[in-house]
This record gives structure tokens, sequence and C-alpha cells, in this order.
């Protein structure tokens, strides 16, 4: 590994294992489980009638629970935080692996960008603020999570652990208040087919997105205690997201027309209003905006680990493989704030974060298609023992290969903002970040890896020349030749 250098210290070589089991879910499950995640219920609702989302939210997550033993299984080949471009590249290939990973790796910088909009027109709603005003307050909270981050690991978990699991039952609990709040039956709460079986399908297909990024975990197996505290968080996370998405999309169907919520940037405020007037609208708020600090900060966690780990191959200018003195990659977790705080501003002028949704849920279903396949290949390439072995993984694999991409395809020409339509903008957009992905990876990379190959030959130590021996010849005796 490389020496790092931060600019105010000298050099730091390694990253710390301080993370537990109860940091490592409370990263997962908080960078899944944002702002966004209450739009995405609402995209699930309106491609299942009545209340019956959470039959779609249930499906996704015993699905999802297939992704973590997928994910468990490749973390234990390659515990480190390059793992997901190991795996990938030693299945498919280590070019296309970093052109998957850097598109894969989208997903992160949308969610906070998404999240970033999402919780400035809920600040804006709650405090009657301009747009601009709400977007300072955002970039206030970017710069909170990422001096948390740059502080290191320890700080960043303990504030990761308290944020995400004040999140996960806060909105627990006023959704079981919403549900008791009015008395009678849920609306067709089995009529997941009732606007037909592609909708169906698409329910489920956008109910992955609500699990969206939560085996980004794995980016921390370098600095976790120990290598079961990874997997322990893969299956752990998700559950705790099926519990407040469901209670959430319940409550939400109980109370507030399908009609309201759809097209609002802050339907988890209106389920406050109808739940408990300003008190409920004020929980909700304050909810929403601890989503910011859970999401920003995991985010800048997870990302910043897959772009150090890049670096220190070679593969993304060294100077994000730097550490500053506390082990943390600064440069990574800075272009993160300033990318995230980039695409927010884009989401505030064009106000597309539906169609992010889509985009997110899509990246998501491909990149599950993606590790199926690699547990396929790798059981044929690589016969090392695993930590971790997926139980009937050739069958299972297989399924979760065709399930995945098609359900890939269902979100990847759906119409974020009508039901009813198809649309090419999800895929065109993810077109344009793997382009994008693939550009640097033929064109910028292999000049940065040809001087990481310099660098490494130059420090090597030369031998010195063999002096030639002045001394005078040996006369060989007769016996002797």
């Amino acid at each position: 590994m490389e020496g790092s250098e931060s600019p105010v210290a000298p050099m730091v070589h390694v990253l710390r294992r301080s993370v537990g089991t109860p940091t490592a879910v409370a990263t997962s499950a908080g960078l899944a489980f944002a702002a966004i995640d209450f739009l995405g219920v609402v995209s699930v609702a309106t491609y299942a009638l009545g209340a019956s989302a959470w039959i779609a939210i249930l499906i996704g997550g015993l699905f999802v629970l297939l992704v973590s033993g997928i994910f468990s299984e490749l973390n234990g080949l390659f515990p480190t935080a390059a793992g997901i471009r190991l795996y990938i590249g030693r299945a498919i290939g280590p070019r296309t692996s970093l052109a998957v990973g850097f598109t894969y790796m989208s997903t992160v910088v949308l969610v906070i960008a998404a999240d970033a909009f999402l919780i400035g027109a809920a600040i804006g709603h709650v405090l009657h603020e301009p747009s601009w005003l709400s977007y300072v307050w955002i970039f206030v909270l970017l710069g909170v999570a990422a001096g948390a981050n740059l502080r290191g690991i320890r700080l960043a978990g303990w504030l990761q652990s308290i944020v995400t699991y004040t999140v996960l039952a806060s909105t627990s609990v006023l959704s079981v208040i919403a549900i008791f709040h009015v008395g009678g039956s849920f609306k067709k709460p089995f009529a997941l087919f009732g606007h037909g079986g592609f909708s169906a399908v698409q329910a489920v297909a956008f109910s992955l997105f609500l699990y969206a990024a939560f085996e980004w975990v794995t980016t921390t197996a370098e600095e976790a205690r120990q290598p079961r505290v990874i997997t322990k968080a893969l299956f752990i996370a998700p559950a705790l997201i099926w519990g407040a998405a469901t209670l959430f999309s319940l409550g939400l169907s109980h109370l507030v027309p399908i009609g309201q919520s759809h097209g609002s940037a802050y339907p988890q405020l209106l389920l406050g209003t109808a739940t408990l007037g300003t008190v409920g609208e004020l929980w909700m708020f304050a909810v929403t905006l601890l989503t910011a600090l859970n999401t920003f900060n995991g985010g800048f966690l997870v990302a910043s680990r897959f772009i150090y780990a890049t670096a220190r191959d070679g593969s993304l200018p060294r100077s994000f493989a730097k550490l500053n003195l506390q082990a943390v990659p600064w440069l990574a977790v800075v272009t993160l704030a300033g990318a995230s705080a980039l695409v927010a501003a884009v989401v505030f002028a064009t106000h597309q974060w539906l169609l992010l949704v889509a985009v997110g849920a899509t990246i998501e279903a491909a990149i599950y298609a993606v590790g199926s396949w690699c547990v396929l290949a790798l059981r044929r390439k690589d016969l090392r023992e695993r930590p971790f072995r997926l139980i009937a993984a050739k069958p299972l694999a297989t399924f979760g290969l065709v399930l995945f991409a098609f359900l890939a395809l269902a979100s990847g020409f759906s119409d974020p903002k009508d039901a009813h339509k198809l649309s090419l903008l999800p895929v065109a957009v993810i077109a344009v970040i793997a382009l994008l992905s693939t550009s640097y990876v033929m064109f910028v990379m292999p000049k940065l890896q040809a001087q990481a190959a310099a660098r490494a030959a130059a420090s090597r130590p030369k031998r010195r020349p063999t002096r030639p021996n002045t001394a005078a010849p040996e006369v060989l005796a007769p016996n002797d030749e």
C-alpha cells in the first residue's frame, strides 16, 4: 500500500479496524434509508393498487436477502475496500469491472444528491423559505457530514449509529400511530395485481430501490473488526429497512390519497400532518433532517473507501489514496461532497427527483444481476475456501441473474411521472453515465497506470555494478582442469 499524506500531517499507511456490528448495520441501513426512500414508497404505491404496496416491499425484501447472500460470499473472497472491482474483474474482466464500478458508484452520489434536494424542499415547505436558502442549508449539512468523516471512522461511525437508529425508530413509531389513527380496514391490501401484471412487476422493481446501496457496506471490510461483521450487516440492515418502509407504506396509504402523495417532494410531511397535525409535521421534518446526516455521512464513508482503494491500485489519481492523520481518504470525501452538491443543484433546477428513483432502481437491479453472475463465474474459476458460502449457489445465483436483469429492464423503461406509460429517459441517463465511465477507463486510466508503473520502477533499489576482478589470474594445476 502506498504511503499517504495529509495536507496538515505526515504519513498514515493503513485504514483502522474500528467498525463493529452496530456501526456496520447503521452504515448499511442508513445509506439505504434516505429521505428519497419516502418517495420510493410512493413510487411502489403508484404501481400497487390500494394499500398493497406492502406486498411488493415484502417480495423485494426477500429478493434482497438473496443479494445479501451473494455479496456475503463475494466479500468473503475479497474482503477489501476494492472488493467490488476485484470480483467483477475476476469474473468479467479488469477494465469492464472499473467501468461497471464507476457507474455503480454513481448510485451513491445520486442518492445523496436526491436526498439533498428533498431535504431542501422540506425545509422550504416547513420554514417557508425560498429555494436558494434551502440549498444553503443543504450545503451546511453536507459540510457537517463531510467534517464528521474527516475526523475519523470512530466519530463517523458513532454519528451514523445514533442518527440511523433514530430515523428508523421514529419513522416506524409515527407510522404505527398513523395506522391506528383512523379506524377501519385498509383499502384493498392484497390487490397488488389490481393494475395488471406488468404494474405489479414494476412495483417490485421499484421496491428494490428502498434497499438501494445497502451492500456498499462491503467497502468498509478493511475497517471491520472481524470479517463476519460485514456479513451480519448485510442480513440485518435489509430487515430494518423492510420494517420501517412497510409501516410507512401502510400508514401513508391509510391516511393520504395517492393522488396527493404522488408528485410531492415530501410525502413524509403529508403523513405527519395527517396523523398529528403540526406536531406530526414537525416530527417528520426532524426525521427528514436526520436522514441528511445518515445518508450523507454513510455515503461519504463507503464511497470514499472505494475511491481510495481504486487510487491505491493506480486506476485513479494517486492523490485520492492519501490519508489524513485519522486514516481517512480526505480528498475522496471532499470530492464526493462537492459532486453531491453539484448534482443536488441540478435537481433543484430541474425538479427531476422521481427520475433519480428510476435510475437508482435500475442500476441497483443491474448490479445485483452482475453480482449473481460473479458468484456463478467464481465458483468455477476460484476454488479457494469461502468464509461464507451461499447455499444452493448455482440455482439461486442463476435465478438472481434472470430475475434482477428483468427487474432492471422493468424499472429502466418506466416513466417516473406516469405509471401507465413507458419512457427511455432512465435508460438514457444510465447510458450517459456508463459512456463517461467507459471513456475514462479506455483513455485516461491507461496513462495513470503507466505513470504508477514508472514510479514503482524508479523506487526499486538499484543493484550495484559488479566490480571487475583485477587480481592476478590463478594458475591451475593440471589435475584441477
